[in-house]
């Protein structure tokens, strides 16, 4: 808009018909700037004009040009009668009217609805204000983030569930809940947190919850235990306390609730497996292959590993396309895992490439596993898409007691010499030995 000035040109009004509308006097000829097409601003008389505003003669107002304005109606196309009224000792005005742009189109997150199309709660509102009386105009219906109205945080819940949050080597992330009854952690396979290391006892130690304030208990340990590094044999833990258990294994005791709790497995859960097929990833298989053979050396007990390879993956991925490979593995995943105990580590360790560590299992015993492993996929074949894809696979097995050294690389060597030999022979087959 522009801004308002003293018209000198307008005649003083008459004030002896109070109903009479008065006119605008019209433009005088040549008075419309060529350049701008705008009226020229006037310095005296008791009317005002609108300069400023640029507009074509065409834009300006029908009665500033002499023509009778059109009739209005409503929706229903009856005549409205006007209820503005002009005072009479009001001064004449002359606008120079700015070109009204053209309605924009909606944006992408808007959405053009008609008011039947509205959710009943908002038709009423939109009702009660008089906004539309038609049911076929079109309201603009803009799309709102939760955060724009009506929405507010969600409230915490109660953080009421103790949990000790595993701190130490490869299983660091790990989450353990203690329930109402003692939770006992040690190396025996009774224990409601088992412990895997050399440094903790059979029976190591104990958390129990007494009114409502949790204790932890050593239970005659032989390297002890300790809270936030002090040895103890009874004494209270709070929240975000450090309990550790011999030499290496650390805690750190949290109370969380609901939501937490499954946050934290979830981060646990996306560090050690893989996120296509639910396998460990490479990075938790090497260190639970450490951790295996160590732990067979310490006890004089057997441990051995699997290496499996899909045959002709990458035609797989070439005829059928790389969707069709993703469901290939994701198939194979789920039927090794049917087929392993608890206590077996299977990983994705490469593209199409997989391994087994089987605890307490000797060589001739891996062989087995991998061949009820073999002829478990080879016997149901991927369905994708509409195509039958039939899928085989190709093993090599490795113990303890094949390596002289008994390092992680030697026996990860072997089990990959047997792969490529199983390859050779003509796929689809178990290789132990050679």
């Amino acid at each position: 808009m522009g801004r308002i000035v003293p018209d000198s040109a307008t005649p003083p009004r008459s004030t002896s018909d109070s109903h009479e509308r008065p006119a605008l006097v019209p433009p005088r000829p040549g008075s419309l700037d060529s350049n701008k097409n705008t009226l020229p601003a006037q310095s005296e008389g008791t009317g005002y004009s609108f300069t400023g505003a640029t507009a074509p003669p065409s834009q300006l107002p029908m009665k500033l040009l002499g023509q009778p304005p059109p009739a209005r109606v409503d929706a229903s196309g009856r005549p409205v009668q006007s209820t503005a009224t002009t005072h009479p000792e009001m001064p004449a005005v002359r606008i120079d009217v700015e070109p009204v742009p053209p309605p924009a189109a909606p944006s992408l997150h808007e959405t053009l609805l008609t008011p039947s199309q509205l959710p009943p709660r908002r038709r009423s509102l939109i009702s009660e204000l008089g906004l539309f009386e038609d049911d076929d105009e079109i309201v603009t219906e803009v799309g709102m983030r939760a955060t724009d109205y009506g929405s507010r945080p969600p409230v915490p819940s109660v953080r009421d569930r103790a949990v000790l949050l595993r701190m130490d080597g490869v299983h660091a992330g790990q989450v353990f809940v203690i329930g109402g009854k003692p939770c006992t952690l040690g190396r025996h396979p009774t224990n409601q947190v088992r412990l895997d290391d050399a440094g903790i006892s059979r029976f190591h130690s104990q958390v129990v919850c007494e009114h409502e304030q949790y204790w932890v208990e050593d239970l005659g340990s032989k390297n002890g235990t300790f809270v936030q590094g002090r040895p103890v044999q009874r004494a209270s833990i709070q929240d975000g306390d450090w309990v550790q258990l011999g030499p290496r294994v650390a805690f750190r005791f949290s109370l969380t609730d609901t939501r937490q709790e499954l946050l934290l497995r979830r981060l646990y859960e996306s560090s050690t497996r893989d996120a296509l097929t639910g396998a460990y990833n490479r990075k938790h298989f090497d260190e639970r292959l450490r951790t295996e053979i160590a732990f067979a050396a310490r006890h004089r007990a057997e441990a051995s590993l699997v290496l499996f390879d899909i045959d002709h993956f990458k035609k797989v991925n070439d005829t059928f396309g790389h969707q069709a490979g993703d469901a290939v593995l994701r198939q194979v995943a789920m039927l090794v895992g049917r087929r392993l105990r608890a206590e077996d580590v299977f990983a994705r360790v490469g593209g199409e490439e997989f391994a087994v560590i089987l605890r307490g299992i000797d060589r001739a015993g891996a062989a087995r596993a991998a061949e009820r492993i073999r002829t478990t996929v080879a016997a149901l074949p991927v369905t994708f898409d509409g195509h039958v894809i039939p899928i085989t696979l190709s093993a090599g097995c490795a113990s303890v007691r094949c390596s002289t050294e008994r390092t992680p690389e030697e026996i990860m060597a072997i089990a990959d010499r047997r792969l490529y030999e199983a390859k050779r022979g003509g796929r689809n087959r178990v290789v132990a030995v050679g």
